[in-house]
């Protein structure tokens, strides 16, 4: 029996090239069209399809398809010099590629991130930034895109002007940069870490802080960020326990805690909903740990 893959209605035509299979009444799995036929367009307006699945099989081809298709859209988005229609590409990005069935192919990610944030301007140093953390491990990929997206977002909510939003999406993205040099196997276990691995994984701040060394064209704010994003505003964070942090870090290493809870299962706990993981930050920053103001606008950002 095929592995299959459920499709948001929504988005149907992006796969109308592809095999698409429906399951009966019986709970049977069965091929309603193959690759060469088409959908009815006046069916598909009407919402008179069922819910369509595509085969596993399909999936990698499927991925290259989208992701031209989202990256087409985010650059003329980006040509348009508008924070609303960047902000509306990157959204559909974030549902697709991060909320929906199918996951954007992470080797494909630097090309989008590449249109985001310069056009089709190559830039060397954010490729070669992006590869260094991918070889060592795709879920850092994945978390930094997460929190991309979050980061994005805030900002959006925040009306912040074009340069600060780069500014802030390029410190999120790079922010976990020094888990390049951490072991694999600590990075993507989904066990609680030892004292001493916990020990190990501390010390990608300070890698990551001087591995920007390698990238003069990054503004500072960034290494300061990748250096600071786990220091806590009561000085119980590392690696320095101090407590006057940057800014960047403050709303970068809040977004970083909340990522996990909501996006990561781990063996000792499940992903939570937004507002459940919420409630675990409010206890921080009620403690003083992090930066109240961030987290009400984080919150608004998210439920509006």
């Amino acid at each position: 029996m095929k592995e299959l893959i459920p499709i948001k209605k929504s988005h149907i035509m992006l796969y109308n090239d592809f095999s698409l299979y429906y399951i009966s009444k019986d709970g049977e799995p069965l091929l309603y069209k193959a690759t060469d036929k088409k959908l009815d367009r006046e069916m598909l307006e009407k919402n008179q399809y069922p819910q369509f699945f595509i085969s596993k099989d399909d999936e990698a081809s499927i991925l290259k398809k989208l992701q031209s298709v989202l990256n087409i859209k985010l650059a003329k988005a980006i040509s348009s010099k508008g924070v609303k229609a960047i902000k509306q590409g990157l959204c559909q990005i974030v549902e697709e590629a991060l909320q929906g069935p199918l996951e954007i192919s992470l080797f494909s990610l630097p090309e989008t991130i590449e249109i985001l944030f310069y056009g089709v301007k190559k830039n060397s140093d954010l490729l070669h930034a992006i590869a260094a953390m991918n070889s060592n491990s795709t879920k850092i990929i994945e978390h930094s895109v997460n929190v991309l997206a979050l980061t994005s977002q805030y900002c959006f909510f925040k009306k912040y002007s074009d340069d600060e939003i780069k500014r802030f999406a390029l410190c999120a993205l790079l922010h976990d940069i020094g888990t390049s040099h951490i072991d694999k196997n600590i990075i993507e276990t989904d066990e609680k870490l030892t004292d001493k691995e916990y020990a190990i994984l501390k010390t990608h701040t300070i890698k990551g802080y001087r591995d920007m060394r390698l990238y003069p064209s990054f503004d500072k704010s960034i290494s300061l960020t990748i250096l600071e994003h786990h220091e806590l505003l009561d000085g119980s964070g590392y690696p320095n326990g101090i407590k006057n942090i940057s800014f960047e870090a403050q709303v970068i290493g809040l977004i970083d805690s909340y990522e996990p809870l909501k996006y990561r299962n781990k063996k000792f706990r499940a992903v939570l909903e937004p507002y459940d993981a919420l409630q675990i930050i409010k206890t921080d920053v009620l403690q003083g740990k992090y930066n109240k103001q961030v987290f009400v606008d984080l919150c608004s950002c998210l439920i509006k």
